[in-house]
């Protein structure tokens, strides 16, 4: 048995079918917006590119006339407002912590005479007096092994010939709060 023969018939270029009417009126109109477009487009990127131009022209002259404003503060302002900072840095002190390690140090043979903390520097002067200088060398020691306190140093020391016992007054110097 045979098999069939196929026959395949390819027409590429079957009789001339010509487009419809619609369809050129269609292509005609789109061509038509799109001329139109481009036209607007060309028309707005020349108005931009003048204003661009006109605008750089205003800036340049304008930046050589401009002096810059310097606004004067009102002096009472600028004092309520340095005190206001100043209060609030003093509120914001942690006085607890200050005040518990000067606590902890023992006292027994110590007066403490003046203390005298700098709120700006985290830093606290003392002014003492012991009875001899073996208890000013123990209090010395006692700040300076307390943790809340940094860089305990003793900044003058002098010994008073003229009172009874001859006491030793003296100074020291340390960091506290956020110092270290």
């Amino acid at each position: 048995m045979r098999a069939p023969k196929l026959q395949l018939q390819l027409e590429f270029a079957p009789g001339s079918r010509r487009a419809p009417w619609s369809g050129r009126i269609l292509l005609l109109a789109g061509l038509a917006s799109l001329g139109l477009g481009i036209a607007q487009w060309s028309d707005l990127w020349l108005s931009q590119s003048r204003m661009a131009a006109e605008l750089t022209g205003l800036q340049e002259r304008s930046a050589g006339s401009m002096r810059p404003v310097v606004a004067k503060a009102d002096p009472k302002q600028v004092a309520s407002t340095k005190a206001l900072r100043q209060v609030t840095s003093t509120l914001m002190t942690p006085w607890a912590s200050l005040l518990t390690s000067l606590g902890a140090a023992p006292t027994g043979a110590v007066a403490l005479l003046s203390v005298e903390p700098s709120v700006n520097k985290h830093s606290v002067r003392l002014t003492a007096e012991a009875r001899d200088l073996q208890g000013m060398l123990d209090y010395l020691g006692a700040l300076q092994r307390d943790e809340r306190l940094s860089a305990v140093v003793l900044v003058a020391h002098q010994v008073q010939v003229q009172a009874p016992g001859t006491p030793v007054r003296f100074q020291i110097q340390a960091a506290w709060g956020d110092a270290r």
